[in-house]
């Protein structure tokens, strides 16, 4: 019995604990709403400020609405009602109309900061006092008015109390006494007109004015939050910033910060300045668009940082290179991600440190490392490290380099005559001659003294070496001007070439200094290649062929697809096949060094069918739309059953005509000339295009391209290798553009590898190119992932000016 109370005092206590949260939560809203709209304090005249410039920003459009309705309820109730009531009134409403205009053209012209109660008092007057004008018209108008202009009047007191109070809704007073007071005037209207559901009627108009008022002050009540969440979060930011500038004070590093927008968020003086762009703009701007905007060209730490960024971990000393006013900078950048409640990101923050001392000091080490001191060039290391490279097994199919070992003529003489100063004078000299005569992929080293080497990437053909070999014999012969001093030398020159003379690094070296040898006793001023003895080379030649016959069995041969571009679009339009064998014991095996034992042998049939065949299948399957260019022997063309194997076989694929080429040399044409026009003109016959390949470098005569009409002239890459230094070379290339554009043919460039060569080629009318610059030969697959990926119109640029003389036109004397 004695529990009974207990419980229930106990359960009235819990009824009291359940209840008292609402009913604090309550009171602490009334107060909220009290304190915002009637205390002076700095926090609430802000809020109130910020409450009425939402209100301002529609204000021209509502006062405007409500002119435009007087003019339609005067013109509605113009027959029904007394011009001596109705124009009063109308005129009222205008009235308050342009009054509240003149207010919004008052406040706006002001800085509003901070608001007053006293503001927020006169504009809930204003609004009521509308309010009551508006109700003037279902008061006296409604109750006797036909029921077509009841329900005219019904729609617009609707309309124009809901628009009102939700217009006037960031203000609540206001809305509250606008919608009071045309709500109030709708129903006791309702009350005096006789109509069978008025009743219900007013009920539902009372449910809708609650329903009004808890939406106005929702929508007020939840503006409210936002603004002081923001107001907080600005005045995060600013404790923040303020603690990032004091710890900035203290160190070297500076501190960074952006949005889940990628924007600076209070960027600081020392960050603005790095940036070399004003406090202000900084912070409108997103990180790594400023970055990149500065990235210098080439880099491609932006892309890195992105990818850091994108992958949403914490990460150290992502290194971006940028050019500033002070020259290229190197910067280090650190960071880690910003979440918010939800372990969403909300941005970044990290640290920004200038390490451009540490880089070029790193940089200086490593350029002593690899780099003569005296002449800049490589050292004997990197010699060494390249050498190891161009003879390693394992290298890219068809890659096949040279060494050139150089030794000055008469140094010793030059150096025990002038002294060491002079010495070092003619070998900074001789460095800048070497220079000039080399791509970028070759590479100049001195190994000491007066000895020079020069390894070439990419060979394939021995005669650009000796060619290119001659020139440095040529250049060092041009006297030499040290201190005031004119000073002849010379130099001779060994070759080998790699891997067909030397397997490892100490055979290259020992071939080519066998070969400087032999061209220093032949006279000096010579060039001389490496030559191991008559066995051994014919062994090896006995070997080729042997397993030559055996290559197609064994699938050794694998044809690559080397892309073409159209310079004018830069869009790939077709690939030029290009077989190469790769034996299992003598490693990657030069078609200069099989093509030849295959011609002789008789196996350059079998070999350039199984090309032939492969390339159709491809054109068909990977490279489907692909135009595709196969190179054909001229034993192959001279057979008279060729052009009948080739049309089986593009029907046997199903190969449209105009997606093959056929490339022939020169010297198809100065053998059985007869039999190779005739095979000519059938090709032409069943629709596939011909190609003249290497144009240029054989005889070249005006007759052949006169008696056969060919497609295509392709630009032999010996020419476009000198393109950029050799004058001739520019005036032969320019003669053969000029000619193919006059004979009506299309021209590609083979061997591009360089932005300037592309620049020269495309300024005297090239139609395409192909080389390194765009790819290397890939797996038919891999076009077509190429194809598939490819941007046009992002054509490579020459990264320096190109000289007077390299851009000159061909009838231009001087070059």
């Amino acid at each position: 019995m004695g529990e009974g109370p207990r419980a229930g005092r106990l359960e009235s206590a819990g009824i009291e604990r359940v209840q008292d949260p609402m009913a604090s939560e309550w009171q602490r809203w009334v107060g909220d709403v009290r304190r915002l709209w009637s205390a002076r304090d700095a926090d609430s005249a802000e809020l109130r400020a910020r409450h009425v410039r939402a209100v301002l920003a529609t204000t021209p459009w509502t006062m405007a609405a409500s002119v435009f309705n007087v003019a339609l309820c005067a013109w509605v109730l113009q027959p029904h009602v007394p011009g001596i009531v109705l124009t009063p009134w109308a005129a009222a409403l205008v009235a308050m109309a342009l009054s509240g205009l003149f207010g919004w053209w008052r406040l706006s012209r002001r800085d509003l900061q901070a608001v007053r109660p006293t503001l927020v008092r006169r504009a809930t007057f204003h609004a009521t006092l509308f309010g009551a004008l508006w109700g003037l018209m279902p008061l006296f108008w409604f109750p006797h008015s036909p029921a077509g202009l009841q329900l005219l009047i019904a729609v617009l007191v609707t309309g124009l109390t809901c628009a009102g109070a939700l217009a006037l809704a960031m203000l609540p007073p206001a809305a509250l006494g606008y919608a009071g007071a045309m709500m109030l005037s709708a129903i006791v209207a309702l009350g005096m007109d006789d109509g069978a559901y008025n009743g219900v009627i007013q009920a539902l108009m009372v449910l809708y004015c609650i329903s009004l008022v808890l939406i106005v002050l929702a929508v007020s009540r939840l503006f409210t939050q936002r603004l002081r969440s923001e107001r907080d979060a600005s005045r995060q930011s600013e404790v923040v910033g303020l603690l990032l500038r004091d710890f900035e004070e203290s160190t070297a590093d500076v501190l960074w910060e952006i949005d889940s927008q990628g924007r600076f968020v209070q960027p600081s003086e020392r960050l603005a300045g790095l940036f070399e762009r004003p406090v202000k703009r900084l912070g409108q701007l997103q990180f790594l668009a400023v970055l990149t905007a500065m990235q210098q060209e080439g880099s491609g730490g932006v892309a890195r940082l992105k990818s850091a960024l994108d992958a949403g971990d914490p990460f150290r000393d992502q290194v971006v290179r940028v050019a500033t006013a002070h020259g290229p900078r190197w910067w280090s950048i650190t960071a880690k991600p910003l979440l918010d409640d939800q372990g969403k990101s909300r941005g970044w923050r990290g640290v920004l440190s200038d390490v451009t001392s540490e880089r070029q000091s790193n940089q200086h080490l490593a350029f002593l490392a690899h780099y003569d001191s005296l002449t800049g060039l490589a050292n004997r290391v990197s010699v060494r490290n390249r050498l190891s490279q161009a003879v390693d097994g394992k290298r890219q199919a068809g890659r096949n380099s040279a060494l050139l070992c150089l030794d000055l003529d008469n140094f010793k003489a030059i150096n025990d005559s002038h002294g060491h100063s002079v010495g070092d004078d003619v070998l900074q000299e001789v460095g800048r001659r070497l220079r000039k005569h080399m791509r970028k992929a070759d590479l100049c080293g001195r190994l000491g003294g007066d000895e020079f080497a020069v390894v070439l990437d990419d060979v394939r053909d021995p005669q650009e070496v000796l060619a290119l070999a001659d020139r440095l014999v040529v250049s060092m012969r041009a006297p030499c001007n040290a201190q005031g001093l004119t000073l002849n030398t010379g130099v001779s020159i060994g070759v080998a070439f790699l891997p067909e003379h030397a397997q490892t690094v100490d055979e290259a070296l020992v071939a080519a200094d066998l070969a400087l040898y032999e061209a220093k006793a032949g006279g000096r001023g010579r060039v001389a290649v490496f030559s191991p003895e008559l066995g051994a080379s014919q062994r090896r030649r006995l070997t080729l062929e042997r397993e030559l016959r055996e290559a197609l069995l064994r699938d050794q041969f694998q044809v690559l697809y080397q892309p073409q571009v159209d310079i004018a679009s830069w869009r790939i339009v077709g690939a030029e096949a290009l077989i190469r064998w790769n034996h299992p014991k003598l490693g990657m095996v030069s078609p200069v060094e099989f093509i030849p034992l295959a011609e002789e042998s008789g196996l350059i049939n079998n070999i350039g069918a199984w090309v032939l065949a492969r390339a159709c299948s491809d054109i068909q399957g990977p490279l489907a739309g692909l135009h595709v260019a196969v190179n054909c022997s001229a034993v192959q063309l001279q057979r008279p059953g060729f052009v009948n194997e080739l049309e089986q076989l593009m029907r046997a694929h199903q190969v449209p005509p105009d997606t093959l080429e056929i490339e022939v040399t020169e010297s198809l044409l100065m053998e059985n000339l007869s039999t190779a026009l005739e095979n000519l003109h059938a090709i032409k016959a069943l629709g596939l295009r011909v190609a003249l390949d290497d144009f240029g470098t054989g005889y070249s005569s005006l007759a052949y391209l006169r008696r056969f009409p060919f497609d295509k002239l392709k630009i032999d890459r010996a020419f476009i290798r000198e393109l950029i230094t050799t004058s001739d070379a520019r005036a032969i290339v320019r003669t053969i553009l000029n000619l193919a554009k006059i004979l009506g043919m299309d021209t590609v460039a083979e061997g591009v590898e360089e932005p300037a060569q592309l620049e020269v080629l495309a300024r005297n009318g090239c139609a395409s190119i192909q080389g390194f610059l765009v790819a290397r030969p890939m797996p038919a697959e891999d076009l077509a992932t190429m194809v598939r990926d490819w941007v046009p119109f992002r054509t490579p640029l020459s990264s320096d000016e190109l000289p007077e003389s390299v851009a000159a036109p061909l009838t231009d004397a001087r070059y």
